[in-house]
């Protein structure tokens, strides 16, 4: 999806171009991401009609999970859909959506109550417009291109054949748990892109900028930064490109993407934290990009799971017990 199927190719293409736009790889991540649930569980008149419309950017969908009452527990979700004849009825909200006020296609997960007792996690594809739904933007702190939004669904009719609950029980959530390894791995990618574009920055700064006669990477303290940000540059890099092969070769990899999505996005935050440092009060300034970098790699840290959800990931595959009751 997105031109190839090979998750190497796209990983490479992810993270070179969150090194000069960060906010147009998470646009077009999100719509990819779309299409990726409509490709593998959609009907096929809309397959035919909305994937070639959103690999070509024609066309721009999202994926709505987040509700302002649930963030990392699918399970407790609040937006319900009951099925109505041959249409399903949706209600509800979701927040923080990726794409949200300007998408064609929405991926929505909800419950959902069938009519005869049977319910369940759902996967709702809404087509914008034939289902109209209510969006709005929500500003954030960093990646301002990549829009942010409320989605309302006020009695939203969206036909039976576009939901996936009807392919078999928890099939909306294995398609949910699948897809977010992905997701997860491209915001490693999109750290490790910023990072390396606010390293480069305050390389070339330290070799130009002179105090006291003489540039100031000579001096030992920005040399000690810039050596911490090479070395973790590089670690997240290898963490990150070992969960890409594991997800290129489909193989069961939840604690190598967890490392991976925690250790890149909190690195992208050290990293251009220290580039603001040794850029001083000019990295204050929006003049310079390192900025932006700053600002950019700290909403990182927060989609898709947080880190601190990555560390129950990871404690729970080393120890073999759940945080969770």
């Amino acid at each position: 999806m997105g031109g190839t199927d090979d998750f190497v190719t796209t990983a490479l293409l992810s993270e070179e171009l969150s090194r000069v736009f960060p906010s147009l790889e998470g646009t077009m991540m999100s719509s990819l991401g779309c299409a990726r649930y409509i490709e593998q569980a959609g009907p096929q008149e809309l397959r035919d009609r909305a994937i070639p419309a959103l690999l070509s950017g024609e066309r721009i969908g999202c994926a709505a999970v987040t509700e302002p009452n649930v963030g990392s527990d699918p399970t407790a979700l609040e937006a319900r859909t009951v099925l109505n004849g041959d249409h399903y009825v949706l209600n509800g909200s979701k927040c923080w959506i990726s794409n949200g006020e300007i998408s064609d296609y929405a991926v929505v997960l909800c419950r959902v109550e069938m009519g005869d007792g049977r319910g369940g996690i759902a996967a709702l594809i809404v087509e914008r417009e034939r289902s109209p739904y209510e969006a709005r933007d929500l500003p954030k702190l960093g990646l301002k291109g990549w829009c942010t939004s409320e989605l309302v669904f006020d009695d939203c009719r969206v036909p039976r054949e576009n939901c996936l609950t009807d392919r078999g029980p928890g099939a909306s959530l294995q398609l949910f748990t699948k897809n977010l390894q992905r997701s997860r791995c491209r915001l490693a990618l999109m750290a490790l892109g910023i990072a390396q574009a606010a390293f480069e920055a305050a390389v070339d700064y330290a070799r130009q900028r002179r105090q006291f006669g003489r540039p100031i990477g000579e001096f030992q303290l920005v040399q000690d930064m810039v050596a911490d940000m090479a070395t973790e540059i590089d670690a997240a890099r290898l963490l990150t490109y070992r969960a890409v092969k594991l997800l290129n070769q489909q193989t069961l990899c939840d604690r190598e993407v967890a490392m991976a999505k925690s250790y890149s996005t909190e690195m992208a935050v050290r990293v251009t934290s220290r580039a603001v440092q040794i850029h001083g009060a000019y990295g204050l300034s929006p003049e310079f990009l390192v900025e932006r970098y700053f600002r950019d790699s700290r909403v990182l840290t927060i989609p898709e799971g947080t880190t601190e959800l990555q560390k129950l990931i990871i404690g729970r595959s080393v120890l073999g017990l759940s945080a969770f009751a």
